[in-house]
């Protein structure tokens, strides 16, 4: 009798040490998962080639692209009222054509974005559609720069017709309507709307290329820190 008590004492010693072993074992688990920092997983990348440093001379390519790529989406609709309002006072609805226009590109992001894919240039497929689209909007860009837009509609400068800038045509006098103003002012601005839509045209061309190569640069990222360079740009 005494030897079977032993035996049961025993047992139950021995399950209650192997219980208290599993729960330490748990917790440890449960440690390590919640530790930091946890060692990151090399492996789950979609393609070989490694994650991009985001340090690098070609990270730093793709970061000055999109910075570019903000100049020109900022800098171009932003000449609506100075350019084509005020100076050359053109009518309200080439003013609002212009806002149309000049984002006019960015409805063709599908169609750039195929091209990027499947139609590769001396076998690239994001650099030459983005030298193209660069290409494009410098150019565009350069002919506006060193174009003559004339005269404007009302000379500002001269003083002493100053006032009637801001008045209708019917409550000039003659005589300051030919000294003063530019009848021909709002024709001139015609060339300059369509550069500034074929500017959107390139530089969203390129945006598509570059959004394609950060998703190219994600998948090359191992699982634990997919997605950095999207949060980067």
């Amino acid at each position: 009798m005494r030897l079977a008590n032993e035996s049961d004492l025993q047992e139950r010693l021995s399950y209650i040490q192997q219980s208290a072993h599993h729960e330490d074992h748990d917790l440890l688990d449960e440690y390590s998962e919640a530790k930091s920092p946890r060692p990151v997983d090399v492996s789950g990348a979609l393609v070989p080639g490694g994650a991009l440093n985001l340090c690098s001379m070609e990270a730093m390519g793709l970061f000055a692209q999109y910075a570019a790529i903000g100049v020109v989406f900022s800098m171009i609709p932003s000449l609506n009222y100075p350019i084509f309002n005020v100076y050359l006072n053109m009518e309200g609805y080439q003013t609002a054509a212009y806002t149309v226009l000049v984002t006019l590109g960015w409805s063709f992001k599908v169609v750039f974005g195929m091209l990027s894919d499947c139609c590769p240039i001396f076998g690239y497929r994001r650099k030459s559609w983005m030298l193209i689209g660069w290409g494009v909007t410098m150019i565009c860009l350069a002919v506006m720069a060193f174009s003559d837009v004339g005269p404007p509609f009302c000379n500002r400068e001269n003083v002493q017709f100053a006032t009637y800038c801001g008045k209708p045509l019917e409550s000039v006098p003659p005589d300051v309507l030919e000294a003063n103003f530019n009848l021909g002012a709002p024709d001139n601005g015609s060339k300059f709307i369509l550069l500034s839509m074929v500017v959107s045209f390139g530089y969203v061309l390129a945006a598509c290329a570059s959004d394609a190569m950060v998703v190219q640069y994600a998948q090359r990222e191992p699982e634990a820190i997919r997605g950095r360079v999207q949060t980067a740009v």
